[in-house]
């Protein structure tokens, strides 16, 4: 075609929409001329009349005679307007104004235009909260309860602490919001704990929490790691993992699932919150695995000893309860099974899902009793204890997570914790009292005091139980 033929002006395309901005909101323009071709293109947001450029181009032309017209058919805008301080920030009426002309021969050699214009209406104004109540004090590694209103134009909302975020939900008693928040056992007692919300746009409202950080002093373990153990543990999991290879190296394999695939299993375990239903199903205290003892402890540290020599350390995140061997693994609290499948250094292991982020894990299973997406209820059996992933022998590996964040399962096992710090300020009804089906476990042990217990755990060799 001809530049006097071309009388098709270019096409003028929003990719997204761009009606309701903020600080964060992109604008995506697609311009396209396929006959002949963009000669110039201008984007402008014009705020009370005042005009701000936001791209402006003109293209060359294959000459001033040419049939051909110009070089270039196609202009792509993926810019965020309001990241450029230039532009200001401020309420009022804005419009979108974007044209583009061609390179054809009619009007008077001026080509064909084509103009966009669109209100927008600008959005700088962050969402309000209201801290309504929040723990007076947490302890390290431990949960708590947060409760606040917020605007409705908050798209999301919650609390954040260090990187972790805790989302909030309605309360059950309609006042407000809630959101269950678990402090990390390695964050620092300092760190601010805040509410956040965001209303889609990039207005954040920030509050900060008032509140005490109980600091606490996790027990230091040397673990001997052999030769024999890593052909007897580490090689089986190797095996069944495809994600690593054999390195043809005792020590190499041992650091690659004790280190790099015990990261990975984390990312896994923190990435099943997304699963977590907006819900209770859980109802009061947490229970222990009946008769159980403990054999280690929630946030151990552990240094691994390989040949005299200190080789990993790593944290241990959940209690090893152990019984006898094969013993019946029963669910702590109701739930919804949402993992239940081989997973590295825990190997064989079930998740249950108890609504609102909050998430039991049961490992080195030698059974299972039941599938992803059954329903279960406290005290089921749900599988057997064994000594799959990396365990020296027959127990049950326990954890708590929360949102993604391990946190210490004693509170959660305590009956008046949980009634006064969850179950009370959330007006829910006596969660003590979880109906003539649930049965009391014989004994609780819940191990040594970190602070008060003898160094006796200092020895090189392992508990015969404990996971690695």
């Amino acid at each position: 075609m001809t530049r006097w033929g071309d009388v098709t002006p270019p096409t003028i395309v929003l990719i997204q929409a761009f009606d309701q901005v903020g600080p964060s909101t992109p604008l995506v323009v697609h311009i396209e001329d396929t006959e002949t071709g963009l000669r110039n293109v201008s984007v402008r947001l014009i705020h009370n009349l005042e005009p701000f450029v936001i791209a402006e181009e003109t293209f060359p032309s294959h000459g001033l005679f040419s049939p051909d017209g110009g070089t270039r058919q196609v202009f792509d805008l993926n810019v965020i307007p309001y990241a450029d301080p230039s532009i200001p920030r401020r309420q009022g009426e804005v419009q979108l104004v974007v044209t583009a002309r061609d390179y054809s021969w009619r009007n008077q050699f001026e080509g064909n235009g084509q103009r966009l214009t669109q209100k927008v209406k600008p959005k700088f104004v962050p969402p309000r909260l209201e801290l309504l109540s929040s723990p007076a004090s947490i302890v390290q590694g431990g949960s708590g309860l947060v409760r606040y209103r917020v605007s409705p134009e908050a798209t999301k909302h919650g609390v954040r602490i260090d990187s972790h975020f805790f989302p909030g939900f309605p309360a059950p008693d309609e006042n407000g919001m809630f959101a269950l928040i678990g402090f990390p056992y390695n964050v620092k007692p300092g760190t601010p704990i805040q509410l956040v919300a965001d209303d889609g746009f990039g207005n954040e409202a920030l509050l900060d929490v008032d509140y005490h950080v109980q600091p606490k002093v996790w027990r230091t373990r040397r673990i001997r790691v052999t030769d024999r153990f890593i052909r007897k543990a580490v090689l089986p999991i190797i095996a069944q993992t495809p994600d690593i290879q054999d390195q043809g190296d005792a020590l190499k394999n041992f650091l690659e699932v004790n280190h790099t695939l015990r990261s990975k299993n984390s990312q896994t375990i923190a990435k099943l919150a997304e699963e977590s239903q907006p819900k209770f199903l859980w109802k009061g205290a947490f229970r222990q695995l009946p008769g159980s003892q403990v054999e280690a402890s929630f946030a151990d540290h552990r240094n691994y000893v390989y040949q005299g020599k200190i080789v990993d350390t790593q944290d241990h995140l959940g209690f090893d309860l152990a019984v006898t061997r094969h013993y019946p693994v029963q669910a702590a609290n109701d739930g919804l099974v949402v993992f239940a499948d081989y997973l590295g250094i825990y190997g064989n292991t079930i998740v249950i899902d108890h609504g609102f982020g909050l998430q039991s894990l049961y490992a080195h299973l030698s059974s299972f009793q039941v599938h992803k997406g059954d329903a279960v209820h406290t005290g089921q059996a749900i599988a057997h204890s064994g000594t799959t992933g990396l365990a020296a022998g027959d127990h049950l590996h326990f954890s708590l997570v929360l949102d993604g964040v391990q946190v210490n399962p004693l509170e959660w096992w305590d009956p008046h914790w949980v009634q006064t710090r969850i179950s009370e300020p959330l007006g829910l009804i006596d969660a003590s009292d979880n109906g003539p089906d649930r049965v009391e476990p014989p004994n609780r042990s819940y191990g040594p005091d970190p602070l008060t217990s003898t160094p006796s755990f200092e020895t090189p060799t392992p508990i015969p139980s404990e996971t690695f």
